[in-house]
């Protein structure tokens, strides 16, 4: 174990993210991604056990949106890392948030409690604002339709388990609706970085925002935008790609809901089409999804095949996690 200590601390040292906010993945360098790929990959094998790395620490998880798999995930790796959690699930309603307490302040007074905290929020911009009363760094779960760094992290890493690299990697991030993909945004960065050669599916009114693009061009890199599918043409195009990446959407509830499921029909991934491509070219297509997913998002059949890497990442998501907060924590 001290040997693995070792490593662990040489690994942290290489990441060089002690006491530092994660809220957008362009605060990760290229050098410190892969670097926390290698500490997440060492971590791997407590996944389902515990090594006491932080077991002189504490994280809160302040959720004012739902979420299954981001809230449990980091939860799961702070206890496999031997810390402790306390977490608020429902601060609209539990916290002092109902009273009207700004955001700064209840930072301010949980960065007194906790060692480290992650935060969604739906409205990414206050919650940009505030971080900055915390006392302690922030981890950015879900900030408003801006930024999901650690999804787009999680899903880096598997894609960099599955392929063995990133670089070179044909990847179509696709979504009637790309305004409102945080996810897809922050993917579309790390992608882009790392070398892929990344696509972006969408209706052309609801392209990715415009910053998003100036910012990975300002980066020296660059993405292909394509619009307005047919479920035929769409499936055509990604025939072509080692990956499809579906970042969601945020369907609206209501009279317009059916409506907009209807155009996700045109995004909507086949399995013939997959199972098409490995037949004839020997090739496999990747499908992943952040989830939750809606009915008709996908073939369902794909969940039972070799094409099906969206619940492979929910294991890999807590060793990642687990890089993450000990790359900010351990001394």
């Amino acid at each position: 174990m001290n040997n693995n200590l070792k490593t662990i601390k040489k690994l942290v040292n290489a990441v060089d993210f002690r006491g530092k906010s994660l809220l957008s993945i362009n605060d990760l360098s290229n050098d410190q991604i892969y670097n926390l790929f290698e500490l997440a990959l060492m971590l791997e094998p407590w996944n389902r056990s515990r090594v006491n790395l932080l077991d002189d620490k504490v994280m809160s998880t302040l959720f004012f949106q739902p979420s299954t798999r981001t809230r449990m995930s980091f939860e799961t790796a702070m206890h496999r890392l031997g810390g402790l959690v306390i977490s608020e699930a429902n601060p609209l309603v539990t916290s002092s948030a109902a009273k009207e307490e700004s955001l700064g302040d209840s930072l301010k007074v949980i960065s007194k409690y906790a060692n480290i905290i992650v935060m969604r929020h739906f409205d990414d911009i206050s919650a940009r604002e505030a971080v900055k009363f915390s006392e302690s760094p922030i981890i950015n779960g879900g900030f408003g339709h801006w930024e999901h760094p650690t999804q787009a992290l999680l899903d880096l890493y598997t894609i960099w388990r599955t392929y063995g690299k990133v670089e070179g990697l044909k990847v179509c991030i696709a979504s009637p609706d790309l305004v409102e993909a945080r996810t897809g945004h922050s993917m579309a960065y790390g992608l882009a970085r790392l070398g892929a050669k990344v696509s972006l599916a969408s209706l052309k009114d609801k392209c990715i925002p415009r910053e998003v693009v100036s910012k990975i061009e300002d980066l020296g890199e660059k993405v292909d935008e394509k619009y307005d599918f047919s479920q035929k043409s769409f499936n055509e195009f990604i025939s072509g790609m080692d990956m499809v990446y579906l970042p969601g959407c945020s369907a609206p509830k209501g009279p317009e809901a059916d409506k907009f499921k209807k155009i996700m029909d045109d995004y909507y991934v086949s399995f013939d089409t997959l199972n098409k491509i490995k037949l004839e070219e020997g090739r496999t297509i990747s499908v992943t999804h952040t989830l939750p997913r809606r009915a008709g998002e996908m073939d369902l059949r794909i969940d039972d095949s070799e094409h099906q890497l969206y619940f492979e990442a929910i294991a890999y998501s807590v060793s990642l996690r687990m890089a993450l907060i000990t790359s900010i924590l351990y001394e």
